[in-house]
């Protein structure tokens, strides 16, 4: 096992049960007991190491953990923009760094770039082909996107030292050793430290060589991350893996596995599965509710259709089999947890190129021009789940909008930043010469001085016209244009956390005020942009931010939202409800998709507790928002100093939140141009009331 690959998700599930199984097999084939089968597990970047060797092992098993100590010399740096004006507000774009890239490309062997959403590895690699001509051809781009065989084609030619430079998104960080890779740029921060080892340790692949690689940072607030990541990795603190406790769609899988192989009591299956990490605290109640689905659909469905829902048989003995031999031939074709998801496969000719959302593809029009793979093309039509193109270089390209989710922040990196926020607010608080800050962030945390510099002079404009937030304070800032009344709430918790913190806190504003918010979030907060007549008091916001009834409040804001139906068709693939394939055919997407609503409809009207109609709504809450950190803020900000402060302009740091809305907006004016402008006329503002001592209101509460 590579331990560093493990996600909160339910391939950890199904991975864990079926070892159990295997040791199980192996002894049923006379493999002697006495001797276990041997399990390894191997990690640079994993921990905490208990929990792993747990999940390796199973529950009750001994495991001896071998921690190998190798001082190899890993090099990280913030990097320093060659520009004056080094992080324009709107943020550094492919068109921005281009020029400091082509410069380190050029001076290095071979670089890796790694990007965190795939439309910024196919700008980024466009923009150095055009750049560094001379070295077009020695320039690629991978990730998931791409056609298997293109990936590995890269691969191949970054493995024979053919390349100068690939820019990826997440798909080279694990299982590549390649010798000639000197250097690793990360534009913008990975959101980790255990990604950013992962990701640096892509160079200098060898006992002998130093792994070296510089994180960029795109505007400011980016600066601050890269800067508390840096030290981090520097400190090798590792962030802790989460593990997805108890899917009961992996629980209803595995059972039909079992049955498959044998009959068996039901409670040894449920022996067995509880062995196994992720099922540890499955209770025997959750374990029969699953049975009764697998026998039947469930209550809501299993007067009518038995026979079609039926997975097994369990006797008044309490053993289980398999309802026929039909569910064994099914079984075998729709095994695993990868869900089938809406992409479109893009043919240049008779080849396969990569795979693009159905939604982007349906917002095109014939003619029109975009990028896969680094390269210009041009849609000429389409067919059934496909789009042919042809190829249409050096023309002006529409870059597509992957749907590739940003990473969230982690709760070990979130922390590292409140801390440098409180103790650089405190040192600006008690200095009035901003060189002793700036001298005080070189030495502790290793930046250059231009950094430094631009890190306290954001610090020192956001004390003049609001607060610094820390880890004590709950900071609410009010900023009024002509139109609308926007809240930017300063939660420093990751972006998964603030999207499941800000469902919750809209939906009690809409009880209170009625109407609908506009919700943009971000690592570092989330905004609501209200109309006048939905605006609340302090203490009203303290209400919306009580813990008590957070869990139900945001399953009442999930209940038949699109994030639950589209977890549910995985669900239902997973739990055996709605089969992948059947025996000789593959099922066409759309007839998935329509059973899968009709079956979701029927269980939210009459089985809301269907343990699959459970699990969409703890895998939406789990794995797309973070639930558990958001409920955890929740308890904290509760003994937290709270502030209302009505501000004339949009202070520094709430300003990243204010951009991403802007961009949602914007038509017909460049975003990044647009964004720019604004923050100018905004500041021009900011200036005059930090020069002129200008009063604005704000509400203080202790």
């Amino acid at each position: 096992e590579r331990l560093e690959a493990i996600r909160s998700g339910r391939r950890v599930g199904r991975t864990n049960p079926e070892r159990n199984s295997v040791s199980r097999f192996a002894q049923r084939s006379g493999y002697s007991p006495k001797n276990n089968l041997c399990r390894i597990g191997l990690s640079a970047t994993a921990a905490p190491l208990d929990l792993l060797a747990e999940f390796l092992v199973g529950m009750g098993r001994k495991c001896r953990i071998a921690e190998a100590r190798i001082e190899k010399e890993q090099i990280v740096d913030v990097f320093s923009p060659i520009r004056r004006d080094p992080y324009p507000p709107s943020g550094y774009t492919g068109a921005r760094l281009y020029a400091e890239l082509s410069q380190l490309i050029r001076s290095r062997q071979s670089v890796i770039v790694f990007t965190n959403v795939r439309s910024a590895a196919e700008q980024i690699g466009l923009r150095l082909r055009e750049h560094l001509s001379e070295l077009a051809d020695a320039i690629e781009i991978h990730h998931a996107s791409l056609d298997r065989s293109v990936r590995l084609a890269v691969e191949d030619r970054l493995k024979n030292g053919e390349l100068r430079a690939v820019v990826c998104s997440t798909s080279l960080e694990l299982g590549i050793d390649i010798g000639a890779v000197d250097l690793v740029v990360m534009v913008a921060t990975p959101k980790g430290v255990s990604r950013a080892i992962q990701r640096i340790g892509r160079s200098g692949h060898s006992l002998n060589k130093s792994s070296h690689g510089i994180l960029v940072a795109t505007n400011v607030n980016d600066l601050v991350e890269a800067t508390v990541t840096a030290k981090l990795v520097r400190e090798r603190a590792l962030d802790p893996i989460k593990i997805l406790e108890k899917p009961f769609d992996v629980v209803a899988q595995h059972i039909v596995g079992i049955a498959a192989l044998a009959t068996a009591s039901a409670d040894s299956i449920y022996h067995l599965i509880k062995r196994a990490r992720p099922f540890h605290d499955l209770t025997h109640e959750e374990f029969d509710r699953v049975l009764r689905y697998l026998e039947g659909g469930g209550e809501a469905l299993a007067q009518q259709y038995r026979g079609v829902f039926g997975k097994i048989s369990v006797g008044d003995d309490g053993i289980v089999a398999l309802a026929n031999k039909r569910v064994a031939r099914e079984f075998l074709i729709n095994i695993g947890t990868i869900v089938s998801e809406g992409f479109v496969d893009v043919m240049l000719k008779r080849r396969r190129l990569g795979s693009v959302e159905e939604g982007f593809i349906k917002g095109l029009q014939i003619g029109d021009l975009f990028v896969l793979g680094g390269r210009v093309l041009r849609l000429i039509d389409t067919g059934v789940q496909e789009a042919f193109v042809e190829r249409a270089d050096g023309q002006l390209p529409t870059i597509p909008r992957w749907n590739a989710a940003k990473m969230p922040l982690t709760s070990g990196v979130a922390r590292a930043v409140r801390e440098l926020r409180a103790d650089l607010a405190d040192h600006l608080r008690q200095e009035t010469n901003d060189a002793v800050s700036v001298d005080w962030l070189v030495e502790r945390y290793q930046i250059s001085l231009a950094n430094a510099q631009a890190i306290v002079e954001q610090f020192r404009t956001q004390l003049a016209i609001s607060d610094v937030p820390t880890g004590d304070s709950m900071l609410i800032e009010l900023y009024r244009d002509e139109d609308f009344s926007h809240y930017f709430f300063h939660a420093l918790i990751g972006r998964s956390a603030n999207d499941a913190l800000s469902r919750i806190v809209a939906w009690r504003m809409k009880n209170r005020s009625g109407g609908n918010a506009l919700v943009t979030i971000d690592d570092s907060g989330f905004l609501l942009t209200l109309r006048r007549f939905q605006e609340l008091m302090l203490e009203d916001w303290r209400v919306c931010f009580e813990r008590e009834g957070a869990e139900d409040d945001l399953r009442l804001a999930l209940r038949g939202s699109e994030l639950v139906k589209w977890q549910f068709r995985g669900v239902a693939q997973t739990g055996l409800m709605v089969p992948r394939n059947y025996p000789g055919q593959k099922r066409v997407r759309k007839q998935m998709h329509w059973s899968t609503e009709t079956i979701f409809r029927v269980l939210e009207a009459h089985e809301p507790d269907h343990p699959l109609l459970k699990e969409a709504y703890r895998q939406a809450s789990q794995i797309f928002l973070n639930a558990e950190e958001a409920n955890a803020f929740l308890d904290r900000v509760q003994h937290f100093n709270w502030q209302l402060r009505e501000l004339p302009a949009v202070s520094p740091f709430s300003f990243p939140i204010y951009a991403s809305k802007i961009k949602e907006t914007m038509m017909l004016e460049d975003p990044a141009v647009a964004v720019e402008r604004i923050y100018r006329e905004l500041y021009a503002r900011v200036r005059q009331v930090t020069l002129t001592n200008e009063n604005w209101t704000e509400v203080v509460t202790q």
